[in-house]
């Protein structure tokens, strides 16, 4: 089989979706398949040359953020024909747009965070009093983001004022939500089971892109204390966020739990796959290799699978 592995892009994401990627097309070589990568950037006529001249069996697509995981890219792999890893148009689409995932979970039963939604020509108006109906802290976030860029966690009025005089250039349409503290758990969900999950301390106020991508910056733990049931609901939830979005592949859940009740956080559909990330490290305290894992996500995204 001939496989083109997509990796790189035009945001901020770009350096670690490198990382994935390269670190995908090394196992998969390994393995034996004919592989192929391709360095994408916004330029439509050299992408579809480049995949029309390796005219590849499978599409192994490990863009992070906008124009990669959010139905952009798959929109031309549809047109190209070739089967691509994870998940579709819509499905990816509907998870990298936070609000709208968050209201099709919360609509089949999934406990979401309290919070509003608003442009970012208003985010000068927010205060505490008229615009929300919580206080101190909260979350402002993009709407469409990955890798928590674009994340700002409001303690004070002062953090907020600050915000306020920063131009915003995270899209136009902004998430605030109540902060919820607790512990951070994600879960990786394979063709709509849930395989496993680590607990996420980090050293940083929250589970920023630094504490993400850097060496030391998050320890994943594998053998966390927390009790049957909570576990279970919060399998069954990623399952049922999973199944809700029409995800394919591979997707990774995130949850956050202040002791008393689990909060769904987001779905990522393009999770890092690089040697700090943490579907490999999931998939290896359950013991799953990546050369597994990465052979079930070809096997899953073919067609009539």
């Amino acid at each position: 089989m001939k496989i083109a592995v997509l990796y790189g892009g035009w945001n901020p994401e770009r350096e670690i979706s490198i990382k994935s990627g390269k670190n995908i097309s090394k196992i998969l070589s390994k393995l034996g398949y004919e592989v192929s990568e391709i360095d994408v950037k916004k330029d439509l006529r050299y992408l579809t040359k480049e995949l029309y001249k390796i005219n590849p069996d499978f599409v192994f697509n490990t863009l992070h953020g906008f124009g990669g995981e959010d139905g952009v890219l798959q929109g031309l792999l549809e047109i190209f024909g070739k089967p691509y890893s994870n998940s579709g148009v819509l499905s990816s689409a509907i998870c990298f747009d936070k609000a709208v995932c968050k209201s099709i979970v919360k609509h089949k039963g999934v406990r979401v965070i309290e919070g509003t939604e608003i442009k970012d020509t208003d985010i000068s108006d927010i205060n505490t009093t008229d615009s929300l109906k919580f206080d101190y802290p909260f979350v402002i976030k993009p709407a469409s983001n990955g890798s928590s860029v674009g994340v700002f966690i409001i303690s004070t009025k002062t953090d907020l004022d600050n915000l306020k005089k920063q131009p915003w250039s995270f899209g136009e349409k902004v998430m605030i939500e109540k902060y919820i503290k607790g512990r951070e758990f994600t879960i990786l969900v394979l063709n709509g089971k849930a395989i496993g999950a680590v607990e996420i301390t980090y050293k940083n106020q929250f589970y920023d892109f630094e504490s993400k991508y850097e060496t030391g910056g998050s320890s994943h733990i594998g053998d966390y204390k927390l009790s049957k049931s909570v576990i279970s609901e919060m399998f069954k939830m990623s399952e049922l966020v999973f199944t809700a979005c029409e995800c394919r592949g591979i997707a990774r859940v995130d949850f956050r739990y202040d002791d008393e009740k689990i909060y769904f956080l987001e779905i990522n559909t393009q999770p890092g796959m690089t040697d700090v990330s943490l579907v490999p490290d999931i998939a290896k305290f359950n013991g799953i290799t990546m050369e597994n894992l990465l052979q079930e996500i070809i096997k899953c995204s073919l067609p009539d699978s």
